[in-house]
C-alpha cells in the first residue's frame, strides 16, 4: 500500500527585503501592522495546504483572518482585497476560488524538490520553463559541508569530523548519501550539511540510515520544531516516536506497513510534541507570535 503525497511545508521563509517592499509598505500605510499580519496569516495558511488554498466560501476565509487579526469580517475583507489590488495574491485565481501567487508557487517549488509530487496541475501559475530553472538551480547548488569542530544544538554537543576533506573528496561525500540502503549507516559527520542532534539521534538507533532521499528534508524539519518548542517536549517526542516504530516495525495505526517513512516520522514526531506540550506552553508560544505584529 503506497504512502499517501505529502502536500504542504512546515515552514517557510521571508525575504530580507519583504520590508522594504513597496506592495508591503502600502498594505501597512493602508492597514497598519493589520495589514502585513493578515498577509502573513494567509501566506501560512497556503503554504500548510500546499501551492494554494481552495476555498468553496470566502466567509469562512474572512472569518479566520478577522479571528486572528483581531478585527471585524468587514475590515477583514478591506484588507484581502488591498492585498489582492497590490498583487500580493493572483487576482485571477482568487476569483476561481484560490489563494496562490506566481511567487508563493515559486518558493513553493523550490521548497519540494525532493518529494515525488511537487506542484499540481490544477491552479498552476509556473511555467515549464520556470520550473527547468528552479531544477537547474538545485542540481547546481553546492552543499554546505560541516567545518566546524562541533555542532552546538541546544547544548547537546555532536562531535564532527577535525579532518578536513579536500575538494577531490566532496563529491564522494555526496555519493555516499545516495549508496543502497543496503551497504548500512552513514556516519552523520560526512554527511555534507550541518547535522541536527536529533537527527544522528535516528540513525545511531536505527531508524534511518541517513542514505534516504529525504535525510536532508527530515533534517530542516528537526531544526524547525527544535527552535519552535520546548526542549523536554522535542526529547520526549523523539523517544516516544523510536520506541513506537521499534515496537510496530514501521506500521501504521491500522496494521499497514509505511512507505513514505519521511511523511511518517513528521508526523509521529509533531503529533508527540503536542500530546506532550502543555495548554500554558501552547498559549505562551502563540503569545508570543501575535505580539510580533500586535505589541
Amino acid at each position: 500500500m503506497a504512502g499517501k503525497p505529502k502536500f504542504g511545508l512546515e515552514y517557510f521563509s521571508f525575504d530580507v527585503e519583504m520590508v522594504r517592499d513597496m506592495k508591503i509598505k502600502r498594505l501597512k500605510r493602508k492597514h497598519n501592522t493589520k495589514g502585513f499580519a493578515a498577509f502573513v496569516f494567509l501566506l501560512s495558511v497556503i503554504y500548510e495546504s500546499g501551492q494554494y488554498l481552495k476555498f468553496n466560501n470566502i466567509d469562512d476565509v474572512l472569518f479566520s483572518l478577522s479571528e486572528f487579526v483581531e478585527s471585524s469580517e468587514k475590515e477583514a475583507r478591506e484588507i484581502l482585497d488591498t492585498i489582492i489590488e497590490l498583487e500580493l495574491l493572483h487576482k485571477d485565481s482568487f476569483e476561481k476560488g484560490y489563494l496562490t501567487s506566481e511567487s508563493i508557487q515559486y518558493r513553493y517549488y523550490n521548497a519540494t524538490k525532493r518529494r515525488k509530487i511537487r506542484i499540481l496541475d490544477d491552479c498552476c501559475l509556473l511555467s515549464k520553463e520556470e520550473m527547468n530553472y528552479i531544477d537547474s538551480k538545485n542540481v547546481h547548488k553546492e552543499s554546505i559541508p560541516v567545518n566546524n569542530d562541533s555542532i552546538d544544538v541546544y547544548k547537546d554537543v555532536i562531535p564532527a569530523n577535525k579532518n578536513k576533506q579536500s575538494k577531490s573528496n566532496s563529491k564522494s561525500k555526496r555519493d555516499k548519501r545516495k549508496i543502497n540502503n543496503d551497504i548500512g549507516s552513514v556516519d552523520p559527520n560526512t554527511i555534507p550539511f550541518q547535522t541536527n542532534y536529533y537527527l544522528q539521534v535516528l540513525i545511531n538507533n536505527g531508524i534511518i540510515k541517513g542514505t534516504e532521499e529525504y535525510t536532508e528534508v527530515l533534517n530542516d524539519y528537526l531544526y524547525m520544531i527544535t527552535k519552535n518548542h520546548n526542549k523536554d517536549d522535542v526529547r520526549k517526542a523523539i523517544y516516544y516516536t523510536i520506541k513506537r516504530i521499534e515496537y510496530n516495525s514501521w506500521k501504521d495505526a491500522e496494521g499497514f506497513e509505511v512507505y513514505n517513512k519521511e511523511a511518517y516520522l513528521e508526523e509521529a514526531i509533531s503529533n508527540n510534541i503536542n500530546r506532550n506540550e502543555s495548554t500554558l506552553e501552547f498559549k505562551d508560544r502563540m503569545s508570543n507570535f501575535k505580539s510580533i505584529f500586535f505589541n
